[in-house]
């Protein structure tokens, strides 16, 4: 009997030991075990990321144009990763490798979707990317490196950063911002084919003027912060835009600048657009157009109005004011402007829409106006992003008005002047 009281408190002692080494252990296994998924989770997102670079540049390669690259990337991912702007930034490359194989004479670098807002972003070095596609271009299929296999190559590619969730919170750690902003460059040879030109954009019909400043705070200045909305209800507040600056010129503007944009015809206003003059001017053409993702491009589609020169019957989409086989749109070229009644509750509902939504929009910059109601028209300067905060679109007497966030300048297309 005295030997088994001995042995009793012994096991209760190493039972209680054992406790206090997985109460220790435990807190260590578990981060363990979140770094692995953590890892393991970057390595998968990476895969993905370059599967839709692949994707995208096998569509460039074919001849595809800067817009279609976005989106056949976007639709490689959907299923798999968040589509949000806010965590992409993609770029299209383009270019040719001179004839000794070890530099690049011609270069495009074009910012293609995202709104500059990866952890990643400020970091990209234009050069340190022309060096990773040479790099790449230079090497056999064995890995060997050899310049001259790169000679005289016109090349495509796609650069994208993808910012993914961290599960252990690493990017709150200063040292390690970044840590979970997935890369990837994938570069490909094009047989037989020169180097695109820019091509034409689309867009929604609004133009915009160059020369606008940013809004001032309610109250100051001679375009200040607007008091009354129709849309939204409650009305955004002057304050919580914190990126906003005042009073700074359209083409100086940085993302999240606000500009509020009266409607008008001429200098320091916007105006409503119609893709070509044969359509008729209408509320339901304006609405149309204004509907997401926009018809600018639409020739299909029997559109009420004249029958412009070269097509069987009238069309929506874009036709140059003084070139009906121009159906490209470009800097240098002019739109026509649209008449009647524009302010209609339909036209509203849709923008309403856009702002609901917070999508962004690519606009149409003009710096020169020409003719008067059924014959005005702008002439493009530029193209830039925005995504509408709010408007003021009396039906009655009223001066109308649109609130516009920029987002950036977009030389993503359209960037070849037009011919005289």
């Amino acid at each position: 009997m005295k030997r088994l009281r001995n042995i009793v408190p012994n096991n209760r002692s190493q039972k209680g030991q054992s406790l206090v080494e997985v109460a220790l252990f435990f807190p260590i296994f578990i981060i363990m075990l979140a770094g692995l998924v953590e890892v393991a989770n970057i390595l998968i997102t990476q895969n993905r990321v370059t599967s839709a670079t692949r994707s995208s540049t096998r569509f460039a390669s074919d001849g595809g144009e800067d817009a279609g690259m976005s989106d056949v990337l976007l639709n490689t991912v959907t299923q798999t990763l968040s589509l949000d702007q806010s965590v992409w930034d993609v770029w299209s490359v383009r270019g040719k490798i001179n004839s000794t194989g070890n530099g690049i004479t011609e270069w495009q670098f074009t910012h293609i979707y995202g709104i500059s807002n990866t952890e990643g972003f400020a970091d990209v070095d234009p050069d340190d990317v022309q060096q990773q596609v040479l790099d790449q271009l230079q090497r056999d299929e064995f890995g060997n490196q050899q310049a001259n296999i790169a000679s005289n190559i016109q090349f495509v590619g796609t650069y994208a950063i993808h910012d993914i969730d961290s599960i252990l919170g690493l990017n709150a750690v200063p040292q390690l911002v970044g840590f979970t902003s997935v890369k990837d460059l994938t570069v490909m040879r094009i047989v037989g084919q020169s180097l695109q030109a820019t091509n034409g954009c689309d867009g929604f019909p609004i133009a915009v003027y160059e020369g606008l400043r940013s809004v001032t705070p309610p109250g100051t200045g001679s375009n200040p912060y607007p008091s009354q909305f129709d849309y939204p209800n409650p009305a955004p507040q002057y304050a919580n835009f914190i990126n906003h600056t005042p009073d700074v010129p359209l083409r100086t503007a940085g993302e999240g600048d606000l500009f509020k944009i009266q409607n008008g015809f001429g200098s320091g206003n916007f105006g409503w657009l119609a893709w070509n003059q044969w359509v008729n001017s209408s509320a339901n053409t304006l609405n149309g157009s204004l509907t997401w993702p926009g018809n600018s491009r639409d020739y299909t589609t029997n559109a009420p109005g004249q029958t412009p020169p070269g097509f069987p019957h009238g069309v929506y989409g874009f036709i140059e004011y003084n070139d009906a086989s121009d159906t490209e749109m470009h800097i240098g070229d002019w739109v026509a402007g649209a008449t009647g009644s524009v302010n209609s509750q339909q036209v509203r509902t849709t923008i309403q829409g856009h702002i609901t939504n917070n999508r962004t929009l690519r606009l149409l910059v003009y710096n020169q106006t020409a003719g008067q109601g059924n014959n005005g028209r702008y002439l493009i300067s530029g193209f830039a992003i925005f995504r509408l905060k709010g408007y003021y679109l009396p039906q009655g007497q009223g001066s109308s008005w649109i609130l516009g966030e920029f987002i950036r300048w977009d030389d993503t297309c359209g960037q070849v002047t037009a011919g005289p």
